[in-house]
């Protein structure tokens, strides 16, 4: 009895121990790209050089991935030329005039293995082998790139080495020290008590602010119905009748004029008003030489 109980127990090790490993080469696969539960199609493409293709790089069609890469090798008889191995869905057919290229999707993105599909009527079959070449001119563009890249990284290097960089970060430190000096100083906590004193002292004379500015657009409103150019038209001829008057005057015409201009008659009218003064004094003096009173029943004197 003990012995089955040991048989199972081995037997049950044995499977959990196959299941293991099975979920370890599908999740290896699952992560290289491939779903070992769907068959795919083995090609081989053969390039002069792979420009940074690695195993694991996708295939594409259009840019939707297809495949992915299995394996990079040299091949040839002086290992000349470079056999990449790669897999594609069952269902993807790849006509015998399609092309086979390396292409670099940006930058940063890795590189990729494209099928441009062709239009013959025949397709490669499982384990075929068709002839790759790499996009004209990627390869100079990378070399641009690296030429770019150091550049830049030379560039930093000689501002670092010039010291302008850390004098911009001391500045930096300087007016952050500032500001933070201003804050902790209370001065900003002063502004903003002031801020809210003066919106408290306008929230309480809301009523005064709106009879002002009631008054104002009162004010403005009779103003506006004022026929403010016929004002001014008629101030401007009184003025001009004015200039004329004053322009009489000083031409001796009138009395005024005859007085600021005619000496004769400024001296008699002097004369005649000093003899008048003259004569009110007299009567004041003497009025019984100018009054003669009858009293009813006398005699006049």
């Amino acid at each position: 009895m003990s012995k089955k109980i040991f048989k199972t127990q081995e037997i049950k090790i044995a499977v959990l121990a196959l299941i293991s490993l099975f979920l370890l080469i599908w999740g290896i696969r699952f992560l290289k790209g491939k779903n070992i539960f769907k068959k795919q199609l083995t090609y081989y493409g053969i390039f002069e050089e792979t420009a940074g293709l690695t195993p694991a790089n996708s295939v594409t069609i259009n840019g939707v991935p297809v495949g992915i890469i299995d394996k990079i090798t040299l091949c040839g008889t002086a290992n000349e030329k470079v056999l990449v191995t790669f897999s594609v869905q069952k269902k993807t057919k790849i006509p015998l005039n399609s092309e086979l290229r390396i292409i670099s999707p940006g930058i940063v993105g890795s590189m990729q293995l494209e099928c441009v599909l062709g239009d013959d009527a025949t397709c490669y079959k499982h384990g075929d082998t068709i002839i790759g070449y790499i996009k004209p001119n990627m390869l100079a563009g990378v070399g641009d790139i690296k030429n770019n890249l150091d550049t830049i990284v030379e560039s930093v290097k000689i501002l670092l080495q010039e010291g302008d960089i850390q004098t911009s970060i001391n500045h930096i430190h300087t007016t952050t020290a500032r500001l933070d000096s201003i804050i902790h100083s209370g001065k900003i906590e002063k502004i903003i008590s002031n801020v809210q004193q003066l919106t408290y002292t306008i929230k309480q004379n809301d009523t005064k602010i709106d009879s002002i500015i009631d008054n104002v657009n009162q004010f403005s409103g009779t103003l506006k119905e004022t026929d403010i150019p016929k004002t001014l038209d008629e101030l401007s001829r009184s003025l001009k009748q004015l200039e004329t008057v004053l322009s009489d005057i000083r031409a001796g015409e009138g009395t005024i004029g005859q007085l600021t201009t005619n000496d004769s008659m400024y001296k008699n009218l002097d004369k005649t008003i000093i003899n008048l003064d003259e004569l009110i004094k007299d009567i004041k003096a003497n009025p019984k030489r100018y009054i003669n009173v009858t009293i009813f029943g006398g005699k006049k004197k």
